[in-house]
């Protein structure tokens, strides 16, 4: 009789209707984790073998790429389930064999299991303990069976052993002139075994030497499975060539994000350690990885030499290390090349699945432009953003079918308008432009989605649509921390604040030391009523970067929630501070002044706001703020109404901010968000 309820943890999950739940709260989990969840559940305590997991999820005779397709469901299902690898509580690797399922499983009806066949002893956490399969040959027999091993040629085919029947020759002429041929029958015949048994020991040596390497690297790499690529180092004397640099270690991070089973830290936080002199395992830590990549890149004239290793971030080990040197015209086609081979080298010495990608196609001088847009893009500034712009539209001038430069150029339009541009709307339609064309010279594109996805929630508050897209770029690119990143925002706006931390629990794990995405993590929290969760994450941005504005906003309102109103009110004015004096940090001061019983500067306030919102980049939302906390629904509602007539930026958050906790029970209020389509 097959279970269809399992509870563990603060899981339970119907089988029956394939929903998982954590707390009673429903929980996404795509097809194939979800099956494998529930083998794994079948059969708690026990190693379930890889080749059981293949017969489940794919069937036996569908062809799949398996060791990458395991390792990503284990992946996404460790996600879902808030599982360390390292330090695991639910799901156990056992190297090389499969995976153990070690939490107490509520089960209370029998359950069918696989076949003990496909399944090891129990593993209770001893990998030793482990009973492995007998290695099956050919014949059907285990290499202990006594029946004789059989020669074979080198196409494969067995060689029958003859022996020719002792007869009595007759001594008759005939017989005896038939002598010789026989004699030199046996001696070819002879010869042939012989040669063809030393083909066979030849081949078989040659074969061993090439997978004892690779096995033994895997072996090394095991329990590895999260890395960083640390900015490689230009050991020439100019900087010219920083962006060709920065760019070999981008595109090798997103080679290994794309390609392999595993968590590889997004390029924004490994490049704080550019030019960083800090030991290997104080970055590892930071970074929270196993392992790293480092190297370097030398270009003297036309020679080009780079050098990457590979190392073991728990105690400092190398696992593997390759120095290239080329001299041909293509720079970047040579580079592209280097990436592609580094990044298939350690994925087979940290035993991961490997997926090849396609070179880029793009013209030199395209290829360059757009390397040049991605040093911009990375450094995140209202500046670097512009200049970041500039080159990706060189590139596709050079090279009008060049996808990626027009999926860069949609996120890069998409930051501008959130960053402040005073047209956000026109660039929003440049955005869609860019992100469509990518998508119509490659559907395979996850940031174009992402990118159109944004659209969709700041110009189209098309929340289905963004959902829809969102959804779809993570699928194409898991390891996408922007995408991750929107997508939580987007969630918690939609009013599903646990699947808003879920993704923003992920981003930050592929993004660590992005500034934004912590902050937004601290928000996250904030939204969902949860101010000491915010105010840990606030305080962590702050060390990294104690005069980060966004982070002093984020404090300042997490402060107001907490009713510790001078202090919120002090960090509004740090924030303003490093804003450069933007007024957009006055809202929320007189917000809190207002809290804090302070209504006449409140009022004041505002009411600055109002003389100089027609040439500012304020809000109406912003200004309703402030008239909200004095407790004025009429007047709140009338600048809330004026920012949906004019389709302004930011109007959703309304649903779930609390700062407009003073007009929230005003019917206008309800039926304002009734139009937009959101929940309160």
């Amino acid at each position: 009789m097959s279970q269809t309820c399992f509870r563990f943890g603060d899981f339970e999950l119907d089988t029956e209707s394939s929903e998982l739940r954590r707390s009673g709260n429903h929980v996404n989990l795509e097809r194939i984790p979800m099956q494998l969840l529930i083998l794994l559940l079948e059969n708690p305590g026990k190693l379930v073998r890889r080749e059981a997991i293949i017969e489940r999820l794919w069937g036996g005779n569908v062809f799949v790429e398996a060791e990458h397709s395991i390792n990503t469901a284990v992946n996404k299902l460790r996600a879902i389930l808030r599982d360390d690898s390292r330090n695991p509580r639910y799901i156990r690797t056992v190297v090389g064999q499969g995976y153990c399922f070690i939490a107490e499983v509520t089960s209370p009806q029998p359950v069918q299991t696989v076949p003990s066949a496909i399944l090891g002893e129990p593993a209770n956490g001893h990998e030793d303990r482990v009973r492995s399969l007998p290695s099956i040959e050919g014949n059907g027999h285990s290499p202990s069976s006594p029946m004789k091993e059989e020669p074979a040629t080198d196409t494969g085919r067995r060689i029958e052993q003859y022996e020719e029947p002792h007869r009595e020759t007759p001594d008759t002429p005939d017989a005896t002139t038939a002598r010789p041929f026989r004699k030199k029958t046996w001696f070819i015949a002879g010869a042939t075994f012989v040669v063809a048994v030393l083909l066979i020991a030849v081949v078989a040596i040659y074969v061993l030497r090439r997978q004892k390497e690779p096995r033994e690297r895997v072996e090394e790499g095991s329990g590895l499975h999260s890395l960083a690529v640390l900015p490689f180092r230009n050991l020439a004397q100019t900087s010219n060539e920083d962006y060709l640099v920065d760019g070999m270690t981008d595109e090798l991070t997103t080679q290994l994000a794309k390609s392999t089973s595993l968590r590889v830290i997004s390029q924004r936080s490994a490049m704080q350690y550019k030019g960083v002199q800090k030991p290997l395992g104080e970055i590892a830590k930071a970074l929270n990885v196993d392992a790293i990549v480092e190297g370097s890149y030398l270009r003297a004239d036309k020679r080009v030499r780079i050098t990457a290793q590979l190392l073991d971030a728990r105690n400092d080990r190398h696992l593997w290390a390759q120095t290239y040197d080329d001299s041909g015209k293509d720079l970047l086609f040579m580079q592209d090349q280097v990436t592609n081979d580094i990044a298939q080298q350690v994925a087979i010495v940290l035993g991961s699945g490997f997926t090849r990608s396609k070179l880029s196609m793009a013209n030199p001088r395209a290829r360059e432009a757009y390397l040049r847009g991605r040093y911009f893009w990375n450094e995140r500034t209202l500046a670097a953003l512009t200049n970041s712009v500039k080159y990706y539209t060189e590139a596709i001038r050079e090279d009008p079918n060049y996808a990626d430069a027009y999926a860069a150029l949609a996120e890069a339009y998409v930051l501008l308008a959130i960053y402040g541009d005073p047209n956000p709307s026109d660039i929003l339609w440049k955005a869609q432009y860019a992100a469509e064309r990518a998508l119509e010279l490659d559907s395979g594109l996850g940031e174009a989605h992402a990118a159109l996805g944004a659209v969709k929630v700041e110009r189209d508050w098309d929340w289905e649509g963004a959902t829809k897209e969102y959804q779809r770029a993570l699928q194409l690119n898991p390891a996408d921390a922007t995408a991750h990143h929107w997508y939580s925002l987007h969630l918690s706006r939609m009013g599903k604040p646990q699947e808003a931390e879920m993704e923003i629990e992920l981003a930050v794990a592929l993004d660590p030391l992005s500034l934004m995405i912590n902050t937004d993590a601290a928000e996250t929290a904030y939204w969902a009523r949860n101010p000491q969760k915010a105010m840990s994450r606030i305080e962590s941005v702050l060390v990294l970067n104690p005069e980060f504005a966004e982070a002093h906003l984020a404090k300042g309102k997490v402060l107001e929630q907490m009713h510790r109103y001078p202090e919120a009110i002090a960090e509004f004015e740090t924030a303003k501070k490093f804003f450069g004096g933007a007024l957009y940090a006055d809202a929320f001061r007189a917000h809190a002044l207002a809290l804090a019983g302070e209504r006449d500067d409140a009022l004041k306030v505002v009411k600055q706001l109002e003389s100089v919102w027609p040439s500012t980049h304020l809000t109406g939302a912003d200004i309703a703020i402030g008239y909200c906390g004095l407790g004025q629904p009429n007047e709140a509602m009338k600048w809330l109404n004026l920012a949906y007539q004019r389709h302004e930026q930011g109007l959703g958050m309304i649903a779930i901010d609390p700062v407009f906790d003073g007009c929230r029970s005003d019917p206008r209020f309800k039926e304002l968000l009734s139009r937009l389509k959101l929940v309160s």
